[in-house]
């Protein structure tokens, strides 16, 4: 099973049907946000409630405004006045108006309101220049939702208008999945954690702190580890983490060298594995299993491997346990500025950036000597499919979009 080359599409089909999915929680409305609705949610009540004006004005019955205008006014008179929040003391009669404010129920009577702009008020009258067909500016009881009505499905993510919707549809607490707690483990004899003191011949943990910040943008609550490339010290940290985490990413040690501890740890403690390796570049050293039924990736050290294992394989999976789509990085088209090779043998990415010239998008892709400086330039991922060995210059292409 270890050695088994995987396609990307049936490595990340094969983790989306292992992987669980995370139990619900209860949040109050305003902070579900961007989280994946758990449930199906129907309106308590109807909003608006009652049948209101949507303008400050008068309400008036339309036949009486029918032909009002500029040069033929209708003058009537004023026989009270409603605000939001009151209950109208007095029914509209032939010939009347009430003054009315934003957000009033409508009087009984009324069949329209005619904006306060196109009044003159004249104290216990108001003149009329403008006509207002029945129903002009009111909003009828409901309109916004009505009792009952489905408000948000199961599986959806709630944006901020969703949250607007569901408060007014009068629920207060929303069931959403949880969000995973992911636990990333960096390990190697030459590993620094940031802030320790430099010594040569070391490298501070970056992919460590790459990874996590691509699960914090996206509220993920994330635990850093380093720990050295001892199988005793990677035994008690991964059976520690199982405690208290939903996933477990392990960085560096995936490819059975003679210093790689990772994946025979992992034996050891009776892991299920499902995977290992996968033909992609750069990521192939990626490997994925259960253990104790928690996903663990076990991702390679390279930086740009082990960024791109973690978001073409290790994101989409952590993301879709909390319902969310299986596809994190959006997908725009955009314009190749140069040719760039694929490869026969594995699906081919490669770090690019986005530029609006004349007109249109296009994409470049990077091509600096550092890893690290391509990594933190690049606005776009060219993913050159499997099988297909060039892509011209001035293709319309799909890229990934990275935020």
């Amino acid at each position: 099973m270890r050695r088994q080359w995987l396609g990307l599409t049936e490595a990340l089909d094969r983790t989306l049907n292992k992987i669980p999915i995370m139990p619900a929680e209860t949040l109050p409305v305003h902070e579900c946000v961007q989280r994946v609705a758990a449930e199906d949610m129907y309106s308590k009540i109807n909003s608006p409630s009652l049948t209101a004006s949507l303008k400050d004005g008068y309400a008036v019955d339309s036949t009486d405004v029918a032909r009002a205008s500029n040069e033929h006014p209708v003058t009537l008179p004023v026989i009270g006045t409603v605000s939001a929040g009151e209950k109208p003391n007095c029914r509209l009669g032939k010939g009347q108006a009430i003054r009315i404010l934003t957000g009033a129920p409508l009087p009984d009577g009324a069949s329209a309101v005619v904006s306060q702009e196109f009044t003159k008020d004249q104290g216990n009258e108001v003149i009329i220049e403008a006509d207002a067909e029945p129903g002009r500016n009111i909003l009828v009881q409901g309109t916004d939702v009505k009792e009952g009505e489905q408000v948000v499905r199961r599986g959806e993510v709630l944006r901020a208008g969703h949250t607007g919707l569901i408060a007014a549809a009068g629920i207060d607490a929303v069931q959403v999945y949880r969000l995973p707690r992911v636990a990333i483990i960096a390990t190697g004899d030459e590993i620094l954690a940031p802030g320790e003191p430099f010594r040569s011949g070391a490298l501070f943990a970056s992919n460590l702190v790459t990874l996590s910040a691509f699960l914090r943008f996206r509220g993920i609550e994330v635990i850093m580890k380093v720990i050295e490339d001892q199988p005793d010290q990677i035994r008690d940290m991964v059976d520690t983490l199982l405690r208290d985490c939903d996933v477990i990413l392990t960085i560096g040690g995936a490819w059975e060298g003679d210093r790689d501890y990772s994946l025979g740890v992992l034996d050891e403690l009776g892991w299920e594995p499902h995977y290992h390796r996968v033909r992609i570049g750069p990521g192939k050293a990626v490997a994925f299993g259960l253990l104790q039924g928690k996903p663990i990736f076990c991702l390679p050290g390279g930086p740009p491997s082990n960024e791109m294992a973690f978001l073409q394989i290790a994101l989409p999976a952590i993301l879709a346990m909390s319902g969310y789509p299986p596809e994190p990085l959006g997908t725009v088209k955009a314009l190749l500025t140069e040719e760039v090779g694929g490869q026969k043998n594995w699906t081919q990415f490669i770090y690019a950036k986005l530029a609006e010239i004349n007109g249109n998008l296009t994409v470049s892709p990077l091509v600096s000597k550092s890893r690290l400086k391509n990594m933190a330039d690049a606005t776009a991922i060219i993913k050159i499919p499997e099988g297909i060995q060039v892509l011209l210059k001035d293709s319309r292409i799909d890229v990934q979009i990275l935020v």
